[in-house]
């Protein structure tokens, strides 16, 4: 049966071109696979500071490598009353460089919940900063937490302490970063007394 030998011999030729365009991928080297992240960017220089008092001395170097988390809280039970509500008293220079290359600066002053200098940048590994600095904030609250909003815009820091830790954080200040949805990466900044270091 001549035709069924020619219906048997596309149906090989089929098989064969189906298999060839099935071919499994060479296993490529390490440095060859594709990464879902972009590599991350050597870390970001520090910048001029912003202009004007209570912003004006350079921040602390960046650190180059990751810096150790702060120890844990010791456990000391539930607590038998809330804590005091007390203005906040704060000096801390410092600079930390977390496991996800994120890099945090700051030098703040707080003296009896009323602050006297601010200056704080955050870097991201992709070449993103945050950078604020108090010329550019109003002071609107120092009890129970310390507040500060934008002179123009919608930006708000915050600060207060818990225990041995004073939190810097900050929200809707995209005009403080570049490009501005750095504001979506960026962590508040914490700082322990206990070992004089930001995490």
């Amino acid at each position: 049966m001549p035709g069924l030998r020619g219906i048997g011999r596309a149906l090989s030729l089929g098989v064969v071109l189906v298999a060839a365009g099935c071919e499994t991928p060479s296993r490529r080297g390490a440095d060859e696979q594709d990464e879902v992240f972009e590599k991350a960017k050597p870390p970001v220089v520090a910048e001029r500071a912003p202009s004007g008092k209570g912003a004006d001395r350079p921040l602390p170097p960046a650190p180059l490598k990751a810096t150790e988390p702060a120890p844990a809280a010791p456990s000391v039970g539930r607590p038998k009353k809330a804590m005091e509500a007390k203005p906040l008293n704060a000096s801390f220079r410092c600079a930390s460089h977390d496991e996800r290359h994120h890099i945090a600066q700051a030098d703040v002053e707080v003296t009896d919940g009323n602050v006297k200098y601010l200056r704080a940048r955050l870097a991201t590994p992709l070449g993103g900063v945050c950078e604020f600095g108090l010329p550019d904030f109003t002071q609107t609250q120092r009890m129970p937490s310390v507040e500060l909003k934008a002179r123009s815009g919608r930006c708000t820091l915050r600060m207060w302490e818990q225990g041995p830790k004073v939190t810097l954080a900050y929200s809707n200040c995209e005009q403080y970063c570049k490009p501005g949805n750095t504001m979506d990466y960026i962590l508040p900044i914490l700082y322990d007394r206990r070992v004089n270091r930001c995490n």
